[in-house]
Parts: C-alpha cells; sequence; structure tokens
C-alpha cells in the first residue's frame, strides 16, 4: 500500500488514542493529520504535563495523564510506550477493555512485545496487530514490518496498514518470528547505511577531498542510487552490473569489497542483529 492510499480503509473521523507520546507517536500523528485526519479524532494519554502541553501546542490534539481515556475514546488504541511499560500499560487498561471484548483493535508498536504476550495481558484480547516502525519513519519515510494473526479480521488489517502508512511504507509478515528480519532488515538497518557513508566519507577525506565535499559527494550518491534502485525495473544486481564496466575503476571497488567477504559480513551483522531481537522479546 502506498501513501496515496493512506485513508481508503480509515475514516478521518475515527477515533484514534496513543498510550504513550515519544518520538514515534508524534511521528504517526504528524502523517496522519497531514493526510486528513481530524486532529481532534486523536488522543494521547501521557503522564508528564510537559509532553502533554507540547502535543497540542503542536498537533492541536485531545490529551489526557489516565491511560483508562484511551479505552473509552478511541475504536482504535496505539501502545507507543517502550516495552518494559507495557505490562503496567494492560494492566491499567484491561480491565476496561474487557467490559467491551473485541470492540476494540490494539496497535502494539513497543520493539519485541509478542502477540501472545499482548493478548494475555489483555484478557485474551484477539484484535490485536503488532508494528515496528524503522528510524526513518519519524520523516514519513519509514518502513514498518506489520503481523497478524490467522485469525485476525481484514478490515483490521487494512486498518492497520491505513495507520502505519502514514510514515511511511509496510511489510506484513506471516509468521511473528520474522520479525526479528525486519529488526535486522530494516530497524536496525539505518545504522548500517550510515556506517557505511562514514567510511567513505573517511576515505575520501583521507584522499584529499575537503570534509564538506566529501559529505556531499557521498550523500549525494547514495540518495541517487537508491532513486535509481527504487524507480527502475532492474533488480539490485543488474542495476550494480550497470555501474561495473570491465576492468574499469568500479570493477576494481567492487572485487577489494568482495575480497573482504563482504556478504558474509553483511549475514553475520544481519543474524547477529536478528538473534539479539529474538531474546529481547517478551514472552
Amino acid at each position: 500500500m502506498t501513501m496515496d492510499n493512506l485513508h481508503s480503509n480509515l475514516d478521518p473521523q475515527m477515533p484514534i488514542a496513543f498510550i504513550g507520546g515519544g518520538n514515534m507517536a508524534k511521528a504517526i500523528i504528524a502523517g496522519l493529520i497531514q493526510h486528513g485526519h481530524n486532529s481532534k479524532c486523536i488522543l494521547v494519554c501521557t503522564p508528564s504535563q510537559a509532553t502533554r502541553s507540547n502535543l497540542v501546542e503542536q498537533f492541536d490534539i485531545r490529551v489526557h495523564q489516565d491511560n483508562s481515556a484511551a479505552v473509552g475514546f478511541a475504536d482504535v488504541l496505539l501502545l507507543a510506550v517502550k516495552p518494559f511499560v507495557i505490562p503496567q500499560v494492560c494492566e491499567e487498561i484491561a480491565p476496561i477493555i474487557a467490559t467491551r471484548p473485541n470492540k476494540k483493535l490494539v496497535i502494539s508498536i513497543a520493539a519485541g512485545v509478542k502477540h501472545q504476550t499482548l493478548s494475555k495481558k489483555l484478557d485474551n484480547l484477539q484484535r490485536i496487530i503488532c508494528a515496528m516502525p524503522n528510524l526513518p519513519s519519524a520523516i514519513g519515510k519509514g518502513l514498518t514490518g506489520m503481523y497478524a494473526p490467522a485469525h485476525s479480521q481484514q478490515q483490521d488489517i487494512d486498518m492497520a496498514d491505513s495507520i502505519m502508512t502514514a510514515i511511511g511504507d509496510t511489510v506484513w509478515v506471516k509468521d511473528e518470528q520474522q520479525m526479528s528480519t525486519i529488526v535486522a532488515t530494516a530497524g536496525s538497518s539505518p545504522a548500517y547505511f550510515f556506517l557505511f557513508l562514514e567510511a567513505m566519507e573517511k576515505a575520501a577525506i583521507e584522499q584529499g577531498l575537503p570534509k564538506q565535499a566529501a559529505n556531499k559527494a557521498v550523500l549525494q550518491s547514495a540518495m541517487g542510487a537508491i532513486s535509481m534502485a527504487i524507480d527502475s525495473q532492474h533488480d539490485l544486481p543488474t542495476l550494480r552490473r550497470h555501474v561495473t564496466s570491465p576492468k574499469g575503476t568500479t570493477e576494481q571497488a567492487i572485487l577489494a569489497f568482495q575480497h573482504g567477504e563482504l556478504d558474509e559480513l553483511v549475514a553475520n551483522a544481519m543474524h547477529s542483529a536478528a538473534k539479539r531481537a529474538k531474546e529481547l522479546s517478551l514472552g
């Protein structure tokens, strides 16, 4: 689903509540409002008076200090708190949700908290979807890994997708275990690219380019390459071959990467990230 389809399954008057008002919640709120959602149909519950005041000033939305207000207000609840806070939040809202069994859709963006864990803590609630947005979501260019169990209603899947496409694109996985791979591929990967670009910039400076010129050359080239990959009908190996002339400069660089076993290094790094994501999972 693309950004153009954002509200195909989402009524702009749909009451949506966030428990937690951190950066990711703010990013989703900004995306929703940008795409036409009524700000007065958005509520954020957070204990910090300063955060509540900032949210009202920035977005003109509703705020409350009590998490239970979210359940009474909204049809869709987004749990946007740190994983270690989830048990406390669930304890607060579970009794209220229990009086309205399966009348609420819960979307969790708490990293590593499993569907089964949430369902158990919310009195066996079935309407739960897990989402894992990455850092570029903060500027509307993110990738969110999404998981819904087989029993999920299509309307819930569509609604969750519409909300999360407010901050970028989505990828749905059929097996929740694959969410750890989403972490390695999308969640952690901005840092991989920053590290690679950092190494390129450092090498360019060591070869004589001024820092400003090196930075511009590296960033603009990266942006151009990504844009080409997104717009092209060719796959990544084909695009690479198009740039790599036999016995040319690029071929020498590619050979150096291959001799350094770049593929194995990347695979090991992603395996390490995925392994750690599984270790950090709750439940």
